[in-house]
C-alpha cells in the first residue's frame, strides 16, 4: 500500500484555496441532510447524491466523500465495496453517525456504554484547539436516551476524542486502507449544527478545512496504487471466497454487478467475469464492457456463456473429457508451480474461438477450454475458459492455485498491467 505520509492534523484557523477537488455528500432524504445542503449552509458546495442512487454513480471520480449520519446503514453496507474501491483509489471519507452495520474498512462500532455518558478526553490537536471536554459533551442524558456510542479505532489511528475508557468518539485513520478515513460518534456535528448549536457548526467547518487540505494529496496516494483486477461479483459464496481469500484478495477490486453503471473500468488492468455471474445485468451492460475493450482493456470469463453480453463469445453446453485436452505452450501457461498435467479436473462446456484466437486448451470436439482472443476486439483482449478456476479456489480448492496464479501473473506483470487510460 506504500509508505503513509505523516504530518500534522492542517490547522483550521489558515484558510485554504480551493481547489478543483470533487466533493460529495451522501444524504438519504432526512430533515438536515436537505437543510444543510441549501445554499448558504456549510454542505452547500458539496455534490447531494443520494445513498439510493449509488450504484449508477462514479464515486471514484470524487477526491472527498462526507457520509451524514442517519443515511441508511443497509444501504451503505450494500455499498461497501463501492466505498472501499474509492479510498483505494486514494480518497478522502468522511463518515457521521451510528455505523451499525460497519460498512466502512476498520470500522468497529459499538452501541452506548456507561463511559459514553461522561465528558469525554479531548486531543491536544489543531482541529480542537480551544474545545473543552464540557464543550464536546453533548449526549450526558441517560443510560438509554440519546447516546450514539464508540469506534474501537483501527491499529494506527488518531483518536481525536475518546471515552475515558480510551474507545473513539472521533478518529482518523490513514492505515487501514490507501486513502484517509475521518469518523465520528456521539459527536454529530451535522445533527447539532441543524439544531442551533454553534460549537458543532465551529466543529463542521473545521472538519471541512481539513477535509480541503486532505484532497490536495489524494493524487499522491492514486499514484501509489497498486494495479487491481475489477472483480465482477454477483453476490454468489464461491465467487466470495475468491476474492477474499487470503492469497487473491489483494489482486482485486470488488465490483458488484449492479454497480457497473457507475464504474470507470478504465481505472483496472483487466475485468474479471466468474463462473455463474448474473449475465442479465451483464448483458444490459454489454456496451460498457465493449467500450472498455475498445480503450485496450483486458476482461477474463470462465462462466457459461449463455446469453449475447460480448460479441465474439460462443459457448456450448457439452460434455468434455478432461482426459482429451491439450495444452500449447504461452507465456500464460508458464507458472512456476502449474503442472500441466494436474489441470484438467474438468470442464462446463466447450468455446468456439474466433479464428484469429489462440487455443491454449483444447477439446477433443475442435472447441477450447480456454483461449485468448486479441484481435476480436483489438486493441482490447479476452481471455476466455470454462475450467472455472475461481469457483473451486473460492470452495478453498488448492488444486485449481496453480492456473490462477500463472494467469494472475500474467495480468499483473507491469508490462502487461497497463490500463487503457489509467486515471490519477
Amino acid at each position: 500500500m506504500g509508505t503513509k505520509e505523516k504530518r500534522q492534523t492542517p490547522s483550521p484557523h489558515h484558510p485554504i484555496t480551493p481547489s478543483p477537488a470533487r466533493r460529495g455528500v451522501i444524504t438519504a432524504g432526512v430533515s438536515y441532510h436537505h437543510a444543510l445542503t441549501q445554499p448558504g449552509q456549510p454542505l452547500a458546495d458539496l455534490e447531494s447524491l443520494d445513498v439510493h442512487t449509488l450504484p449508477s454513480v462514479d464515486l471514484e471520480s470524487f477526491d472527498l466523500l462526507l457520509v451524514l449520519r442517519s443515511v441508511d446503514n443497509e444501504k451503505l453496507w450494500a455499498r461497501r465495496h463501492q466505498i472501499a474501491r474509492f479510498l483505494d483509489r486514494g480518497g478522502v471519507l468522511v463518515a457521521f453517525g451510528e455505523a451499525w452495520s460497519n460498512w466502512f474498512p476498520g470500522c468497529r462500532w459499538h452501541p452506548e456504554h456507561p463511559q459514553d455518558l461522561l465528558p469525554p478526553v479531548v486531543a491536544g490537536l489543531p482541529l480542537l484547539e480551544g474545545m473543552s471536554a464540557a464543550a464536546v459533551h453533548w449526549h450526558a442524558t441517560g443510560p438509554r436516551w440519546c447516546n450514539h456510542g464508540h469506534f474501537v479505532a483501527p491499529p494506527g489511528a488518531e483518536v481525536l476524542v475518546a471515552n475515558q475508557q480510551g474507545s473513539a468518539w472521533w478518529y482518523i485513520d490513514r492505515a487501514t486502507t490507501n486513502g484517509v478515513i475521518m469518523a465520528a460518534t456521539n459527536l454529530d456535528l451535522d445533527t447539532h449544527t441543524y439544531y442551533g448549536n454553534e460549537t458543532a457548526r465551529e466543529l463542521l467547518l473545521r472538519m471541512l478545512t481539513w477535509a480541503d487540505a486532505e484532497t490536495g494529496y489524494v493524487c499522491k496516494r492514486r499514484e501509489r496504487a497498486s494495479p487491481k483486477i475489477a472483480g465482477l461479483f454477483s453476490g454468489v459464496n464461491f465467487q466470495r471466497g475468491f476474492y477474499t481469500s487470503r492469497e487473491f484478495a489483494a489482486c482485486f477490486a470488488v465490483v458488484p454487478v449492479e454497480e457497473l453503471a457507475g464504474t470507470d473500468l478504465r481505472c483496472y488492468v483487466a475485468v474479471w467475469v466468474p463462473r455463474e455471474s448474473n449475465q442479465d445485468v451483464l448483458l444490459r451492460h454489454r456496451d460498457r464492457l465493449e467500450e472498455y475493450l475498445a480503450q485496450g482493456g483486458t476482461l477474463v470469463s470462465f462462466d457459461e456463456v449463455h446469453q449475447p453480453w460480448l460479441h465474439g463469445l460462443a459457448w456450448e453446453p457439452r460434455a468434455v473429457d478432461a482426459s482429451t485436452l491439450t495444452w500449447h505452450a504461452h507465456p500464460i501457461l508458464n507458472g512456476e508451480d502449474l503442472d500441466l498435467e494436474q489441470v484438467p479436473w474438468h470442464a462446463h462446456g466447450a468455446l468456439t474461438p474466433p479464428p484469429s484466437a489462440t487455443t491454449l486448451v483444447g477439446e477433443a470436439g475442435g472447441g477450447a477450454v480456454l483461449y485468448l482472443d486479441e484481435r476480436t476486439h483489438a486493441p482490447g483482449r479476452i481471455l476466455a475458459g470454462t475450467l472455472d478456476p475461481d469457483c473451486h479456489a473460492g470452495y478453498g480448492s488448492e488444486l485449481t492455485r496453480p492456473l490462477l496464479r500463472a494467469i494472475l501473473g500474467w495480468l499483473l506483470t507491469p508490462s502487461i498491467a497497463n490500463p487503457p487510460q489509467h486515471l490519477h
